[in-house]
């Protein structure tokens, strides 16, 4: 009896012993975590997407840094019309898909038709059979802008939320233009605009009858 309990002592202490290195391990563990508060979780978790902050960053962008990349629409008109390919490389274009082509430009035009839906400008340097159209409603496209600036599909979650953009880009370009007032009021005035000309190319040229369509960032009469 007495041999049977001196076997069993060696057991328990090596038991003891393991229960004492383990309670060690785990306070060792909690001092050396860091408990984070609700708010400190949140900061550092990852942010839903949000279509409409995401288009005011790159239209913010856009009214700052556009300019920088933009040309003449006087000079990219011309160029398209001889050879869309070339003047793609010249004019810092974006190709969002195969022939497909975004601009950016400045234009300083005069504004000889004044409709509810879109303003007519003569640019100089574009041909006069080039009709040169800067659109005021339905016309509106904030995917031309969202695509200028770079925003490629791979950063938002999915195909709605990436349309979404474009759209909440329209709003701010539709908010901008209702600061010119009444459209008739223009007739006449010399506008200065920003923005983007987008065309998908059936060949290397683009016909001389083929309209113009300039995508607003910034729109205002000029002084």
């Amino acid at each position: 009896m007495q041999a049977t309990q001196q076997s069993r002592f060696p057991v328990t202490r090596i038991r003891l012993v393991v229960w004492i290195l383990v309670a060690v391990l785990v306070v060792l563990m909690l001092l050396n975590t860091k408990f984070l508060t609700p708010a400190e979780v949140a900061a550092i978790a990852p942010k839903p997407f949000d279509p409409a902050q995401t288009a005011a960053d790159l239209y913010a962008k856009a009214q700052s840094n556009l300019a920088e990349q933009a040309a003449p629409l006087g000079e990219v008109v011309p160029a398209i019309q001889t050879d869309v390919k070339a003047a793609a490389q010249q004019y810092n274009a974006v190709s969002p898909s195969e022939n497909s082509y975004i601009f950016p430009v400045t234009v300083n035009g005069t504004v000889i038709e004044a409709t509810d839906a879109s303003l007519r400008l003569q640019v100089d340097g574009v041909p006069a059979q080039t009709q040169v159209f800067v659109p005021l409603t339905t016309g509106i496209n904030g995917t031309v802008i969202r695509d200028v600036m770079g925003f490629k599909f791979a950063e938002a979650p999915g195909q709605t939320q990436f349309q979404y953009v474009g759209d909440e880009l329209r709003k701010l370009m539709l908010g901008q233009i209702q600061a010119l007032g009444p459209p008739a009021a223009l007739q006449g005035k010399q506008l200065q605009v920003l923005g983007a000309t987008s065309l998908l190319a059936t060949g290397n040229t683009v016909p001389a009858a083929k309209p113009i369509t300039v995508q607003p960032v910034t729109i205002k009469v000029a002084s």
